[in-house]
This record gives C-alpha cells, structure tokens and sequence, in this order.
C-alpha cells in the first residue's frame, strides 16, 4: 500500500524539486530553521515541512509530494516527535519511498534521544546527533554525496564542456 492508502504506482521518473526536505515537530521549528538556513546556504534547494507548506493545500498530498521529490529526507528525532502520530506516519512514508524508489537517502537526526527510543523501523539507518562537534559538516557532506549536482559547481556553470 502507498501512503495515499491505494496500490503503489511505479517509481516517479521525474528529477528531483528538492536536494533536501527535513519533517519534524513544530516544536523543533527552530532547530529546522537552523538546519534549513545551513543547507540552502551551501546552495541546497529544500523544503522544511512547518515553514514551507503553503496555507490551504493539502497537508497530506503536499507530504507525500515532496517525499518523492527530495534527494534526501532528514527526519529531526525528538521527545515530542517520537510520540506524535502524524511525524510517525511522515517517517512511515519516507521509509516507504525509499524502499519502493531506491533513490532518496534518510538521514534520521536525534535530537537528545537514544538509539533505544526510536522506533524499530528507523533504528537500521545511520544517524546523526543534533549538536555534536561535526554535526553540521557531516550533514552538509551527506546531503552533498546524494546530490548529482553540486550547488557550487552547478551555480558556477562548471561541467563538462558538451561534445560537437
């Protein structure tokens, strides 16, 4: 089942809108909002879920949206996301398109929570802890190796020359 709850269409073979999207709580807005700022000033496009919905959309069809339009999802991990059921299901979907299109990557970030704490289905994944020492550059280093382009190269023009 999607997470529309009908049969699964085939992959998305569209290019991806988003080097990143973070889904969180909205009472972690101000940790995404610093993650946010720090991504899109290395040149990343992204989306942050409580900042960019657009008011009078649907929340549900924007979500699975914008899942399968990111290169990578981060999923900020708190107390309070933990025990919120709509970040779950949003977890739910990021881990069911990764495994139906094998081509977006999940960066779970906890945020003052144990391994032990998270669910199950996220505890295989490799995680990063929110305020350690390299936080920000092992990030930014993630979201740049599951990135084609790379925003510097691409906002200087730089490539290959095209072949006559």
């Amino acid at each position: 089942l999607s997470p529309g709850g009908g049969m699964s269409s085939a992959p998305s073979r569209r290019g991806f809108t988003y080097d990143f999207s973070i889904w969180y709580c909205p009472e972690d807005d101000h940790i995404a909002s610093r993650i946010s700022e720090r991504l899109r000033k290395e040149g990343f496009r992204g989306y942050a879920e409580h900042q960019d919905q657009v008011a009078g959309t649907s929340v549900i069809l924007t979500a699975v949206e914008v899942i399968e339009a990111s290169r990578v999802a981060i999923l900020l991990l708190s107390a309070k996301s933990l025990g919120d059921p709509w970040c779950q299901r949003v977890s739910q979907w990021n881990l069911y398109h990764i495994i139906r299109c094998r081509g977006t990557k999940l960066i779970p970030v906890y945020v003052g929570v144990k391994k032990a704490e998270v669910p199950p289905f996220l505890r295989h994944l490799i995680e990063l802890e929110y305020q350690t020492e390299f936080f920000f550059d092992r990030l930014v280093n993630n979201v740049r190796m599951n990135n084609v382009r790379t925003p510097r190269s691409a906002a200087r023009g730089a490539g290959p020359a095209p072949s006559s």
